[in-house]
């Protein structure tokens, strides 16, 4: 299993995964579109980071940018960049075996996280906030961490602002998925689930049905429910609820109005969290978040999440929340969709990815490198 995306503040997650999208589908986006003219008297925006090589997994916050980069032998660095003077603040390098990391700041602390392992940095420092020989796993909660330790089986749920145990109690089996939800800790096991209260550990709920998701399953927590997405299934495991879906290799799961959106094999559907039956389904679009969806073709497309319609053709272009990236010219402009003003140009720029930041955007280069420009 791998760890879990949070989507609520104040957590900042990266969304992690061991599917990765191949970085091919961006890249190709300027051969799609062909060359296009320059917009004049654009000005290119100013560059205030960039990773020294290519990067691993990475997580852009409002202050800092921090890189990953796996290395032989399991070891693996750990860099924070500064996102004022554009310099590394701190590195570390680590014993790494859990496969891809996610990274997560909640407060103080950056979390990494994999498989079986999991480290809670410093974001000043880098240096380790809890010792790591005392927890084998570690989950995202809310701005809380519900750490594990294999050799004793106790859990214990630890609030990284403050540094101390809000509670502990005995968990046979390791966290695979955990969820804050209302007044309760949801977690799913191999084995069971438990809906413990979260003011004291103390179990209001259980059962002990294995959760069917079929080969090892990724991890997305939405709204309080945590999905499941195995090789042909997906799996919804809230307080009270359960339900599995057949769906051919499902690849990511996001939020999509008061619906989950599924991108996989047969395109991307639309599921109701509440049964799990398909609302809408489109297999031309291969992904999105917010309303706006991405096309085979490369196109974005504004929908009405609740019914699958379109609403309007944004033309060619990457996505990244309000702003939408078009090959122009020797670069790449970044456009607010909304409006068409052109807020930059990116010149001489290969993304394979990017987010947003307020002030910020990132974007990963086809040759691994990740750069950050100042929007405003």
């Amino acid at each position: 299993m791998i760890d879990l995306d949070q989507v609520a503040p104040p957590a900042r997650p990266a969304p992690p995964s061991t599917r990765v999208l191949p970085a091919v589908l961006v890249v190709l986006l300027a051969f799609l579109l062909g060359p296009s003219a320059p917009v004049p008297g654009v000005r290119n925006l100013i560059e205030v980071a960039a990773t020294a090589g290519p990067s691993g997994t990475w997580l852009l916050t409002g202050t800092t940018l921090y890189s990953t980069q796996a290395r032989t032998g399991g070891r693996m660095d750990v860099v924070a960049w500064s996102l004022d003077s554009g310099k590394a603040l701190w590195q570390r390098d680590l014993d790494w075996f859990a496969g891809i990391p996610a990274l997560t700041e909640v407060g103080p602390a950056l979390v990494v996280s994999g498989n079986d392992d999991t480290r809670i940095l410093d974001v000043r420092t880098g240096e380790d906030r809890v010792d790591p020989r005392t927890y084998s796993v570690a989950r995202m909660a809310g701005d809380r961490i519900a750490l594990w330790d294999g050799a004793t089986g106790i859990l214990a749920f630890h609030d990284p602002a403050t540094d101390r145990t809000v509670w502990s109690r005995d968990l046979p089996d390791p966290p695979h998925a955990v969820a804050a939800t209302g007044g309760h800790l949801l977690i799913v096991t191999d084995s069971a689930v438990y809906a413990l209260d979260l003011r004291d550990g103390r179990t209001d709920h259980y059962t002990d049905q294995a959760v069917a998701a079929g080969g090892t399953p990724v991890v997305r927590v939405i709204g309080g429910r945590a999905y499941l997405l195995g090789d042909d299934t997906v799996t919804m495991v809230g307080v009270d609820a359960r339900w599995t879906v057949p769906v051919l290799l499902p690849r990511a799961a996001v939020p999509c109005g008061t619906l989950v959106c599924v991108s996989g094999g047969p395109g991307l559907s639309a599921i109701d969290p509440v049964d799990g039956h398909v609302v809408w389904a489109n297999t031309d679009w291969i992904g999105g978040e917010d309303g706006i969806v991405r096309t085979a073709d490369g196109r974005a497309v504004l929908i009405d999440p609740g019914t699958g319609a379109d609403r309007r053709d944004l033309g060619h272009g990457l996505p990244v929340g309000d702003l939408l990236i078009r090959p122009d010219g020797d670069g790449l402009s970044v456009v607010e969709w909304a409006t068409g003003q052109v807020r930059g140009r990116l010149p001489g720029a290969t993304p394979s990815g990017c987010r947003r930041n307020g002030e910020h955007l990132a974007c990963q280069q086809a040759g691994g490198q990740v750069k950050v420009w100042r929007l405003f």
